[in-house]
């Protein structure tokens, strides 16, 4: 008879996540983004553009809502995989959206 161990078992991971070893935070709906110093803001998840201005840039970005602020602002690139921003950012703002 084999003895049981007491240690819990790790949660369970889908084929997706065993095949590449993505942390969990990836998939949960959380947003990935990249600065490249205050100048090019990447993000991964983007699911919609609230407000565009010049000076503010509010997006949609699955669980949060980000607000950037700052001078010259462009969204230089807007697709269903990435949103880039460029412009002097000046600030980031998050935001927990509730269900």
């Amino acid at each position: 008879m084999r003895k049981r161990s007491k240690t819990p078992s790790a949660k369970p991971q889908n084929p997706v996540e065993q095949a590449f070893d993505l942390p969990e935070m990836l998939h949960a709906g959380v947003p990935r983004l990249e600065l490249q110093g205050n100048r090019e803001l990447a993000l991964d998840g983007c699911r919609g553009l609230l407000e565009y201005t010049e000076t503010r840039i509010r997006l949609h970005a699955g669980a949060l809502l980000l607000t950037v602020e700052g001078t010259a602002l462009c969204i230089r690139t807007y697709s269903d995989s990435q949103t880039v921003i460029t412009g002097d950012i000046r600030a980031l703002a998050f935001e927990s959206v509730t269900a």
